[in-house]
């Protein structure tokens, strides 16, 4: 009975309205993404075993692995160039029990099953535990392979504290790769991605640029055995022989389905700055829901703080920013030093999504290219800042809370006990340990709290193979998804860097291999 009204019940109507619904509805986004049902094209402009749709981490990983496995393959990227979200990121991949965590940390007994228990522990209990452990027993076979394709790791180091998971999980498995120095910055997932597709490329896949896969052909009998795309102004139809890779990653820029599916999502668009690549629509999502797939783990983000005030250091080459986040009432909420992503959630999660960083004198001479953050640094003296409004300022706590419209009363208390309780060296409230320093020194900022989003968690349902699962819980044959377009291995926010890319390298392998070994459907 639940069911009639649950969120199966609804993917399940939207999937039978099928290219309709997709095409013009709440899910449509762009207008594009269809699938259907129609007949099988009598002559096909391109063939090939396996069929890839996006040429981001997971796209070239599985045309890396198709081509291992002795198919063909073809990568259909709608961009001009491949890379994805993976070539802008930082590059690092989450693996324990590797060679590299043995000799550049002081961790030498740890184990995939901790790993497991940690990603499993981060999702709440709202992740698959057969997806996670897949992950995670694979992540370190998977560096090995990354290693033989050329790729080597220089540091090694952890995530941030999760308050609800076991300290003895936290150990350092974000593996950075070389070529960039040891910390990890937005742009080093190039050279991950560029070692992977010349590696691709040197083996015989087949990468089409600017071609936009527009429907999933599908045959009742068969399956999924094709696509049709746009290239250069004409509709082209791409058969494939044995199966068909959605990994077009997540539904970062797509604000209709950032509404109805992530409303963390929709605030980050609405009032943040996405960073992700221009082509993350959610396009492979709704190519499939057209067929009827159901969905899992959709509504986290990778959140991360705008600012590096009050935060841990987003690198090992940042130093400690002194403040704290309160909400409209002026109190705090959160251990804002805690794992980014569940800083974020929490931030989110106050009403009117509304929390501010304060910080005094003391810490804004530290300079803005310091404290401002990682996307786009403040300047020097934070005069630019104040002028347009992103920082206020005020000679005292009292007048900073009016100007910022929270309760005074609260913001003088909340202050008071942070100075009282830093002068000792700690934190009574959230037990912060990062930037222990009263906020003393008149006069006093803040800041309003955004999201700098690194894209959405959650997407289509998958069993272990990579096969999509429909809303009746059946797989939609010769249809496989990884990566970021596929959900059930996050839960509510992302559990840490590292964990995305190590994503894209396990079922990029796993769906290529299993889609390789379908029996042609003619």
């Amino acid at each position: 009975m639940a069911d009639k009204i649950g969120r199966r019940s609804f993917i399940k109507k939207m999937a039978a309205a099928g290219a309709t619904v997709v095409g013009a509805g709440v899910l449509a986004g762009c207008g594009k993404g269809s699938s259907s049902d129609s007949k099988i094209p009598a002559n096909w402009d391109k063939e090939a075993d396996v069929v890839v749709v996006g040429g981001g981490g997971t796209g070239i990983v599985a045309a890396l692995t198709a081509r291992e496995m002795g198919s063909s393959v073809v990568v259909l990227e709608k961009a001009a160039v491949v890379g994805g979200s993976t070539a802008l990121s930082g590059g690092v991949i989450q693996a324990a029990g590797t060679k590299f965590q043995k000799e550049l940390t002081e961790y030498k007994d740890d184990t995939p099953e901790k790993h497991y228990q940690y990603w499993l522990q981060a999702a709440e209990g709202l992740a698959d535990p057969e997806l996670v452990k897949g992950m995670a027993d694979n992540a370190p076979a998977n560096i090995d392979w990354l290693v033989k394709q050329g790729l080597t790791y220089v540091s090694v180091y952890g995530v941030d504290p999760i308050p609800y998971v076991d300290p003895e999980l936290m150990t350092d498995r974000i593996h950075v790769p070389g070529g960039a120095g040891k910390a990890a910055k937005a742009g080093t997932g190039k050279i991950h991605v560029d070692i992977l597709y010349k590696q691709a490329k040197n083996k015989g896949a087949e990468f089409m640029l600017e071609t936009e896969v527009g429907e999933l052909i599908y045959d009742p009998k068969k399956g999924v055995v094709g696509v049709r795309a746009q290239k250069g102004g004409k509709e082209i139809a791409v058969k494939a022989k044995k199966g068909v890779i959605l990994a077009t990653s997540g539904f970062d820029r797509n604000k209709d389905m950032a509404k109805a599916l992530s409303p963390q999502q929709y605030w980050a668009l609405e009032t943040g700055q996405v960073f992700t690549a221009p082509t993350n629509t959610g396009d492979g999502i709704r190519m499939a829901m057209a067929l009827g797939a159901d969905l899992a783990g959709v509504g986290g983000t990778i959140g991360v703080p705008f600012y590096n005030v009050a935060i841990a250091p987003l690198s090992t080459n940042l130093p400690e920013v002194p403040g704290i986040y309160v909400n409209k009432y002026g109190l705090r909420f959160v251990n804002e030093a805690t794992h980014y992503a569940y800083c974020m959630r929490a931030v989110f999660n106050q009403e009117g999504h509304e929390a501010w960083a304060i910080f005094d004198e003391e810490t804004k001479n530290m300079g803005g290219e310091v404290i401002g953050g990682i996307f786009k640094p403040w300047s020097h003296d934070l005069s630019k800042e104040v002028a347009d409004g992103t920082i206020v300022r005020a000679g005292t706590i009292r007048e900073l809370a009016e100007k910022i419209g929270v309760n005074a009363d609260n913001l003088e208390y909340t202050v008071n006990r942070w100075n009282s309780d830093t002068a000792k060296g700690r934190d009574t409230l959230f037990n912060k340990q990062v930037g222990l320093k009263p906020l003393a020194r008149a006069p006093f900022y803040a800041a309003k709290v955004k999201e700098g989003n690194l894209g959405t968690c959650g997407g289509l349902k998958i069993n272990t193979k990579g096969q999509v699962v429909n809303v009746d819980g059946q797989v939609i044959p010769r249809l496989y998804a990884g990566g970021m377009c596929a959900g059930g291995f996050i839960g509510p926010y992302y559990p840490g860097s590292g964990t995305a890319i190590a994503a894209t390298v396990y079922f990029g392998r796993l769906c290529a291999q299993n889609a390789c070994g379908e029996k042609p459907w003619e």
